[in-house]
């Protein structure tokens, strides 16, 4: 659907609260020297104007004198094209000085505004329901905004003043040519009107072609990722695949170079007629001019200062137009940006959120729990029910696809159920803040973030307070049982760790592993969710860690997603699930015995 006016109108409206809030004195700064740079250079024409009539007089007043040079000292005209002369400089001189400050302050000024429309991204990404990075529609928009919008708020803060100050020089260039004959002015107002119009229509062509090669954009994107990140380059070079990617990148990139040629060659035939007109009208003024000089309407000075204004009027139509098409075309694009903040969050606070119990007394429940990932039809929890109790240690198994990752995202409010509750000591989890339900759950995720940081900061992020200095930070090491890795790191916990930012330590995955599980500790969360905790550590290490998660379970319920036997060593229950429903509920032992899914699954 095509964006209406007042869509656009509204949008422009925003990009000008971005300039203008971003930093509003440089705002007022860049607006008073735009305005006289627009003038400074019609005074200076001006003052050309004056000094060539004072030449022409003092030439006729002086022509047959014996005594040139000292009649050129006491002659009254002389001393005129001098002072024009050196007024005209002083003009272009205070001109060139404005230009070095505005530019200088729109430097300022764009940092300002890059700063501030980044901080707004970054914000609303760390907001949006997790859902929103599942959806390629809204991915597509983010790449969008990414590679437009996030740099429209400069072209705006340049376009606003550029607007502004060719607007003022082009009134200036009108009134002085209005004053030779009022058609002159008209005629190159006029000369602006086929470029303005057939620019903004390109406008809307150019932001409807960008949005169509946004998923080809991102697909060329994500080969170039494979191609250049260390994350796949071992599997790269030993499964042979280098070529496959390198063939996909280049096939995307053909089609969007393409596209991209097609375009600058419309681009450049549009803007050749109109160059074309614009000198056809420049020269008949011209001609028509130098008529006026020939049958004594104007001087030798007023053609040279018409002259100049023409030209000059025809830069400050073009500045005016690019100006202008360049603000609606920033409009479109930002209207994109706009969008993305106003995104609306699914999964949000109550109106009046209820307190989330300090310690979960009666347990938390699944009643009757159906969910849908948005975007598909398929149900990948159908009917789920079941309690976990206070202090008790739950187990969650099943194949690949059974809905236990569903479950840890519910569970954490990362989507709320498509059916069904999920209560906590009997209220719904949709009654309470997410934020601060999300505080007194400790998680370790399958897909665990290794971070470009140091040890500790690695550790601290799990509950940012205080400082990654803090003592709470070693003992979570410690209880992670990190102490070997630590005597290995040059800094301890202040090793850097990973390549990809400076030179640090590459941990195993293993090692990754017990970073994250002390990222999780440091918590001290009254639920602990353990997605595969153990994936990634060889047996001996596992049994430690088995060891000390029984340990740190001790007095707080927790919940446990494993494929691997040995986890279930430390649960008190275990619930087997297939096609997002409960097929088993038991002990490990009575489980056993009754040799159905929970065998299956584990000893074949």
């Amino acid at each position: 659907m095509q964006p209406s006016i007042r869509d656009f109108l509204s949008t422009f409206g925003y990009a000008l609260r971005l300039v203008w809030r971003s930093a509003p004195r440089l705002a007022v700064a860049n607006a008073i020297l735009a305005t006289a740079q627009a003038l400074l250079p019609l005074a200076a024409i001006y003052t050309l104007k004056r000094a060539v009539d004072a030449a022409a007089a003092a030439t006729h007043a002086l022509a047959g004198s014996a005594h040139l040079q000292a009649a050129l000292l006491q002659d009254p005209h002389c001393r005129q094209v001098v002072f024009w002369f050196v007024a005209g400089a002083a003009a272009m001189g205070v001109a060139a000085s404005l230009r070095m400050l505005a530019s200088w302050l729109s430097e300022l000024h764009a940092m300002a505004i890059s700063d501030h429309v980044h901080a707004l991204l970054h914000r609303k990404l760390t907001e949006v329901d997790i859902a929103f990075f599942e959806n390629t529609e809204e991915q597509n928009r983010l790449h969008l905004a990414q590679e437009q919008a996030m740099t429209r708020p400069v072209s705006v803060l340049s376009s606003v003043f550029q607007l502004l100050q060719g607007m003022v020089g082009f009134l200036g260039v009108l009134a002085l040519l209005a004053a030779l004959h009022p058609l002159v002015a008209v005629a190159l107002v006029f000369a602006g009107v086929p470029a303005l119009v057939m620019r903004l229509r390109r406008s809307r062509r150019l932001y409807e072609w960008r949005r169509d090669l946004a998923p080809l954009e991102r697909e060329a994107g994500y080969f170039h990722h494979l191609l250049t990140s260390g994350d796949y380059a071992k599997e790269l070079r030993l499964q042979g695949h280098g070529g496959f990617c390198r063939r996909r990148f280049e096939a995307v990139r053909m089609q969007l170079r393409v596209a991209l040629l097609a375009w600058r060659k419309r681009v450049l035939a549009q803007e050749f007629i109109v160059q074309i007109l614009a000198l056809a009208v420049v020269a008949v003024l011209l001609l028509w001019m130098t008529k006026q000089l020939l049958v004594g309407a104007i001087t030798l000075g007023g053609l040279v200062m018409y002259a100049q204004v023409v030209q000059r009027g025809q830069g400050m139509t073009g500045t005016v137009v690019a100006a202008v098409v360049d603000l609606y075309q920033s409009a479109l694009f930002l209207r994109v940006f706009h969008e993305l903040l106003r995104h609306p969050a699914r999964v949000c606070a109550p109106a009046e959120p209820k307190p989330v119990p300090s310690s979960v007394q009666k347990g938390i429940v699944f009643e009757h729990v159906t969910f849908i990932y948005p975007g598909t039809d398929r149900p990948v929890l159908s009917d789920l029910s079941f309690v976990l109790r206070p202090t008790e240690r739950l187990a969650l198994v099943g194949a690949n696809g059974a809905g236990k990752s569903t479950v840890v995202k519910l569970l954490c409010r990362l989507y709320d159920p498509t059916a069904g509750r999920i209560l906590v000591d009997g209220v719904d989890l949709r009654e309470f803040d997410p934020q601060e339900w999300r505080r007194h759950v400790g998680v370790l995720f399958q897909d665990f973030g290794r971070y470009q940081l140091t040890a500790a900061e690695n550790i601290w992020i799990g509950d940012p307070q205080g400082s990654a200095a803090d003592a709470r930070v070693a003992v979570a090491a410690q209880r992670a049982g990190m102490q070997d890795m630590l005597r290995e790191w040059p800094q301890g916990l202040d090793t850097p760790l990973g390549r990809w930012l400076r030179e640090g330590s590459e941990p195993s995955m293993g090692q990754w592993q017990r970073i994250a599980l002390a990222r999780t500790l440091l918590r001290e969360a009254d639920v602990l969710i353990l997605d595969e905790p153990t994936s990634a550590l060889d047996v001996h290490t596992q049994r430690d860690v088995i060891r000390m998660l029984q340990a740190e379970a001790s007095g707080r319920m927790a919940l446990v997603v494993s494929h691997r036997p040995e986890m279930l060593t430390w649960a008190h229950r275990v619930i087997v699930l297939r096609n997002g429903s409960v097929v088993e509920d038991g002990t490990p032992d009575a489980l056993h015995a009754a040799g159905g899914e929970f065998v299956r699954l584990f000893e074949t």
